[in-house]
């Protein structure tokens, strides 16, 4: 089958590049339709019953969202630090998308007047004189509904909460609110920040990692290359396939509507390694074959029946690998297998056409394969094939203690997924996160949302007893809802007298309270309670996201639901940081599920390839061994187990198999030409070792420029992949070929004979 598309290439090699070519442009149109999304609600599956009610929440409650905007003010309660949180607020208002903005200078005061109740601003109008603001300062910082809420404890510092409108154009939306945040005028300094501002930064950081990391990973194969093949054609012919390969993939993903996200943003440098990778392998055997004496149209056929398999093979094992990926519950980790896994299937086509097609036009070059470069590390590979044959139960003692001692930090991992770590620390936007944390308690918010008869006492009875536990809960600020109005309202009607701020006590009382509230306009009320009255919420900031004491708080909140709620009443826990805790369990199940799926996927097309089980899984020993370094640098470094981490051990499987795949090729080669178990696995290193060798250094220095990124977990996920790729090789070089030594010698002296002809 190779050798009959080799002639078929051979035949029309400029029709191939012309169709090749239209093709190309038909793709790179695509990529204007590319988009950027790192929302940690659209990574959850639809059907989820905490992204269902998040929805709900959003569409109920006048949206879900919310940015907030941080005023280091050095002293709120002054004059003019009060006009400058007016003004802001007032032009915060006045953005398009946005539903409500709450501050110092527009939050709602309820007052008693005679008859009934008033709903006024809690600031009327700005004091001026020092004993007017003293009195105002003592006002806010006793009150439970201001202080940690809109006013830092000390006074010190203001928030203004922005609530974004359901369905609005949230970049749009969070653009604009920048623009008012930074014009000239403001006195004091001041941050925006907060979820939905979080997402909009990571997709810019996304977007200029692209345009920055893309031209790096060119740069850094291009110089691989050319100190591979001192030639024109051996640079510019494998990024030919690269480029071809990455316009395809990517503008596939824009026709088909599948956003770039924190993961899939790295595909383009996998698939830049990865087709370089071939490239490689069949430009160094073409050259072998060629330097053996043999005309162009042969050394070309000859080399893609001999290697063109083991590319082919290396193609179905990465696909797999990555393709593996498939069965994650997040759309993102999903969605980024996928596609790679088309990729990897991309290039292997643009690389035996189109690559194959110039190899065909172009006369061989002259040069040696690879100067005096290679013949010292032809000498290196040489001696290296003699320690390693020679000493393989040594080899094999030393990878053991190593694999071991590593892979003892394995119980050491921790999955978390704060999306806060993938912004650089000292930004201004992660600075304005940690300003709320510390001083209210969290830019995060949780939601309960409770559906039923909202009027009844014991239902409001029980939202007081399920905030009251919320209070007590470390992680979590003072909750707001529906009961913390009516209590005021109860307080107001009674002259403002403590002992009755409490819920009222009958279903009557509730209902004339909420009309009363209604009929005052409170702004508040749309956002606590639906018109209908039967569904409100419960909202709480957080200040953690580690998982530990997300699951501690998760489980105390769902302990108190079913004590003060019964079957009448339904309560449910949604927000970002349950999504978040939700995505955790689905990282750390995908992960699981994938990498077993993974292992086993090429376990059996090792076990194809080789026509034997021993041989296939001796062959799977240096992946999963790489598989156990991966997981045991992750616990002794103490790096979690996030949406970026979590993919590694896939890319370390679906790239790393390819190097076992050529050394067991180009080996059961030499045995099949007659030579003994020595010979072949020597053979085998000095030559096959070298295509290893730089296919390693392409792929670990492709994913090496990762360090760059902006995002810490995408650096962090460079340098791991870099050393895992180097590992990977290694182990195909040194406890691949002891396996295989000690087999074949041990086969051959209790069957003697060539052990690899007789199995055949």
């Amino acid at each position: 089958m190779l050798e009959r598309l080799t002639l078929w290439v051979g035949k029309y090699p400029k029709t191939i590049i012309v169709a090749i070519v239209l093709l190309t442009s038909f793709f790179y149109f695509g990529l204007n339709k590319l988009e950027v999304s790192s929302d940690v609600e659209s990574m959850i599956p639809e059907n989820d019953p905490a992204k269902a009610v998040y929805d709900q929440v959003d569409e109920t409650f006048g949206g879900a969202k919310f940015a907030m905007v941080v005023m280091d003010l050095g002293e709120v309660f002054s004059a003019g630090s009060l006009r400058e949180i007016d003004q802001l607020t007032l032009e915060l208002e006045k953005v398009k998308g946005v539903n409500s903005v709450r501050s110092i200078t527009n939050v709602e005061e309820i007052r008693g007047v005679e008859g009934g109740i008033e709903v006024v601003e809690l600031i009327g109008q700005i004091p001026e004189s020092e004993a007017e603001l003293r009195e105002l300062q003592k006002r806010v910082l006793s009150n439970d509904d201001y202080v940690g809420q809109i006013v830092s404890e000390n006074g010190r510092i203001a928030l203004i909460m922005v609530q974004i409108l359901p369905n609005a154009d949230v970049v749009e939306v969070i653009s604009n609110l920048k623009e008012e945040v930074n014009k000239p005028g403001l006195e004091h300094k001041t941050y925006l920040t907060g979820e939905a501002v979080l997402d909009i930064e990571m997709d810019t950081m996304l977007s200029k990692d692209m345009a920055k990391l893309l031209p790096l990973a060119m740069l850094v194969m291009t110089g691989i290359l050319y100190f591979s093949f001192r030639n024109f054609r051996g640079v510019v012919l494998p990024l030919l396939i690269v480029v071809v390969t990455v316009i395809w993939t990517m503008g596939l993903m824009g026709y088909l509507g599948v956003p770039l996200t924190p993961i899939s943003n790295i595909m383009p440098i996998i698939l830049i390694s990865i087709g370089i990778a071939d490239g490689i392998h069949i430009l160094a055997r073409y050259r072998e074959e060629i330097s053996l004496g043999w005309d162009k149209r042969k050394a070309l056929t000859r080399t893609i029946v001999f290697v063109g398999m083991a590319c082919f093979l290396t193609s179905i094992t990465t696909m797999g690998g990555f393709g593996s990926l498939g069965v994650s519950s997040l759309s993102l980790i999903r969605s980024f297998g996928l596609f790679t896994a088309v990729g990897v299937g991309i290039a292997l086509i643009i690389t035996v056409t189109l690559f194959l097609a110039f190899l065909f036009l172009l006369r061989p070059h002259k040069r040696a394969f690879i100067g005096n470069e290679k013949t010292f590390l032809q000498g290196t590979l040489r001696k290296w094939a003699d320690f390693v044959v020679d000493r393989a139960k040594t080899v094999l003692i030393i990878a053991g203690v190593l694999i071991l001692a590593v892979g003892l930090g394995i119980p050491l991992i921790s999955a978390e997924s704060d999306f806060i770590n993938f912004l650089p620390p000292g930004g201004p936007v992660r600075s304005a996160y940690n300003v709320v944390k510390d001083n209210f308690g969290g830019a995060d918010i949780i939601q309960i949302a409770i559906k039923g008869n909202i009027q009844d006492p014991e239902v409001l009875r029980a939202m007081e007893h399920l905030q009251n536990d919320i209070t007590e809960i470390e992680i979590l600020s003072k909750p707001a809802s529906i009961v913390n109005l009516l209590r005021n309202t109860n307080q107001a009607l009674h002259e403002g007298n403590p002992e009755y701020k409490i819920l009222p006590e009958t279903e009557e009382e509730a209902a004339q309270y909420l009309l009363l509230l209604s009929l005052g306009g409170s702004g508040q009320l749309d956002n606590m309670l639906s018109f209908n009255y039967q569904h409100a919420l419960i909202q709480s900031r957080v200040s953690t996201y580690k998982i530990s004491e997300r699951e501690k708080m998760i489980a105390e909140i769902e302990g108190a639901i079913d004590k003060y709620f019964d079957d009448t009443t339904e309560v449910v826990l949604t927000g970002t940081p349950i999504l978040a805790y939700r995505m955790d369990n689905l990282i750390v199940k995908g992960q699981l599920q994938s990498l077993v799926l993974a292992i086993l996927i090429v376990l059996m097309l090792m076990v194809i390839i080789s026509r034997s089980l021993v041989y296939g899984a001796l062959c799977a020993v240096p992946i999963i061994l790489t598989v156990i370094l991966n997981f045991g640098i992750m616990g002794w470094f103490r790096i979690p187990l996030d949406v970026a981490s979590a993919v590694i051990a896939s890319i370390v499987i679906g790239i790393g198999v390819d190097y076992a795949i050529h050394f067991f090729n180009r080996y059961k080669e030499e045995l099949a030409l007659g030579k003994s178990v020595e010979q072949a696995l020597k053979i085998t290193i000095s030559n096959t070792g070298q295509a290893i060798f730089y296919n390693a250094a392409a792929v670990g220095l492709g994913f090496l420029v990762l360090v760059f990124a902006s995002m810490p977990p995408m650096a962090r996920m460079g340098w791991m992949i870099a050393l895992t790729m180097l590992f990977s090789s290694m182990a195909s070089m040194t406890v691949l070929p002891a396996l295989l030594f000690l087999r074949d010698r041990y086969k051959i002296k209790t069957q003697g004979g060539n052990q690899y002809a007789k199995s055949n």
